[in-house]
């Protein structure tokens, strides 16, 4: 495929895509680190599913930052680069709910239940805000590119916040009521929404 002209794509746009990608890079890199390592400390799923899914953006926020500086340099959107963070990133997101969906199911059978620890409920809490605001801005960013990578990279990002979302609330319930199942079950239906999201955006 050919590159196109970015005749109607004005540079700060695409600079606007390589800076809400370059923030989402630090961001996610730290706090999913500490995510992974809460999550097996305290056997919670939805944190460890959390944790992934910001490696996972990490890694899709750093082949749009390669293509979106390849744009620049050259004047010209490549093809094949946004095909490349497309696949990225919607595999990514398809791997992500798979591996939350298989093991979501294991603990609803097995009634493994999650404990609650400050540290990653902390985490947790102020990733919602920050993941719901980045998915907003790649969201907004990905319509006037246009890029369906920035878009899918978007919803990873909206399902690492709905993910921790899940995390607090899922260790809530069990902490106080007992509610063993609210965070397998929880990650489960968030699990299946990221296969789906990430078959519709590489369909499309």
């Amino acid at each position: 495929m050919h590159d196109v002209e970015l005749e109607a794509t004005p540079p700060e746009h695409l600079r606007a895509g390589v800076r809400v990608s370059a923030v989402s890079i630090v961001w996610t890199v730290g706090s999913s680190a500490a995510a992974i390592v809460l999550g097996l400390a305290a056997d919670s799923i939805v944190l460890v599913a959390f944790g992934l899914t910001g490696v996972l953006d990490a890694l899709g926020s750093a082949t749009l930052v390669v293509h979106f500086r390849h744009a620049l340099r050259h004047e010209a959107f490549s093809d094949r680069h946004e095909r490349i963070a497309l696949r990225t990133v919607t595999l990514g997101l398809a791997a992500v709910g798979t591996f939350t969906v298989i093991e979501s199911g294991h603990r609803l059978s097995t009634g493994v239940a999650a404990r609650a620890t400050p540290a990653g409920l902390t985490v947790a809490a102020i990733s919602v805000a920050v993941l719901a605001l980045l998915s907003h801005r790649k969201q907004q960013i990905a319509g006037r590119i246009p890029s369906r990578a920035l878009r899918a990279d978007g919803w990873l990002s909206a399902t690492g916040s709905l993910l921790a979302l899940v995390t607090v609330l899922g260790t809530g319930l069990t902490a106080w009521f007992g509610w063993w199942w609210a965070d397998p079950t929880a990650a489960l239906g968030v699990g299946l929404a990221a296969i789906s999201i990430a078959a519709i955006m590489y369909r499309r």
